[in-house]
């Protein structure tokens, strides 16, 4: 017997199947859509992080080529940066100056054997003091760098005795006016008292080498003014002479400054002026007090430098210096028996 085809039990058959179906086709569709969208997430996490790499990268090649810094200073440099915010901390960008000579001897054993060479300590004195009695820098500067004026103060190499020349007291101490040759071809003309510097006197520091010189940028130094006990005291001036090829572009040297000292080392006000190797020059106002100077605000750069001195045309820029290296600031180099060296 034939069974009838039943239209309605083929269609139960179907949502039978497609009940059971769809729950998994849904879980599929979901997966492949989480599967998708995880992918573009990877990529895009991968692009970003290949971005912030090469940002960095880019950040530290400019950082070691000087786009994001100032210009290099030395160890000690003082810094000048251009009108900071009055109470916040200065921008990296500074002009470096050039500290002082150091402490050290600067003439060393070369070609000459000065041990060799003879001289007359009195008769040279007396010469050399004639031309500084007469204000005669040249003819002063051409006797020191003679062979036997050079021979005469490297027999002191090594020590503070000098050669004396000039007016004594009663036991022969220096007393009065006369002239003196230390080590390192350094010389003073003034007043004495007691035996040593005492009164207004001219102190000068020759910068002569035996050999060509190709790091040494100064010809000379000195100090004139008042002393006290062998040493600086009262308002005085130092100047600095120049090997002026030698000097860094972009970079400032201190020339004069004029202003007080206190056994040897800076106190009191100050106006100070800096040379460039174009020649130009800038002014500074500083204050000092017992070697270190005082410091003008409390702004602080990054590196902890603060600033000590003010440009005399611009009150918003100063030179900056780091605590450790603003003590015990005094005429450096000067050869004296009552300095601590």
């Amino acid at each position: 017997m034939k069974k009838e085809y039943d239209f309605d039990d083929e269609i139960s058959d179907k949502a039978k199947i497609l009940v059971k179906v769809i729950p998994f086709a849904l879980i599929i569709l979901i997966l492949a859509v989480s599967l998708i969208v995880s992918g573009i997430k990877n990529k895009k996490l991968k692009d970003d992080n290949e971005n912030l790499q090469e940002s960095i990268m880019d950040y530290a090649d400019s950082s070691l080529s000087g786009e994001n810094q100032g210009a290099g200073d030395e160890a000690g440099a003082i810094v000048q940066s251009p009108t900071p915010a009055a109470t916040a901390a200065p921008e990296a960008t500074q002009e470096p100056v050039a500290t002082a000579t150091p402490y050290k001897e600067i003439m060393e054993a070369g070609k000459v054997n000065y041990d060799k060479i003879s001289f007359d300590k009195d008769e040279q004195l007396k010469e050399m003091m004639t031309y500084w009695a007469d204000n005669n820098q040249k003819a002063l500067d051409d006797l020191a760098n003679l062979d036997r004026f050079i021979a005469m103060s490297w027999k002191l190499k090594g020590t503070r005795d000098c050669y004396y020349y000039g007016e004594t007291d009663a036991n022969g101490q220096p007393n009065g006016k006369g002239i003196a040759v230390y080590a390192d071809n350094q010389y003073y003309y003034g007043d004495w008292s007691n035996g040593v510097r005492n009164g207004n006197g001219t102190w000068i520091h020759y910068h002569i080498h035996t050999s060509v010189n190709k790091t040494d940028l100064y010809t000379y130094h000195q100090y004139t003014g008042s002393w006290k006990n062998d040493l600086p005291d009262g308002e005085g001036s130092e100047h600095y002479d120049y090997v002026v090829e030698l000097l860094k572009k972009n970079t400032g040297y201190n020339n004069n400054l004029i202003g007080s000292y206190a056994a040897g080392l800076i106190n009191g006000e100050f106006y100070i002026t800096n040379i460039y190797s174009d020649k130009n020059t800038k002014e500074w106002y500083a204050e000092a007090q017992n070697g270190s100077w005082v410091y003008q605000n409390e702004n602080k750069d990054s590196k902890g430098r603060r600033t000590v001195q003010v440009e005399d045309r611009d009150e918003n820029n100063y030179i900056w210096m780091l605590p450790r290296d603003n003590v015990n600031i005094g005429v450096p180099c000067l050869i004296s028996k009552n300095k601590n060296q």
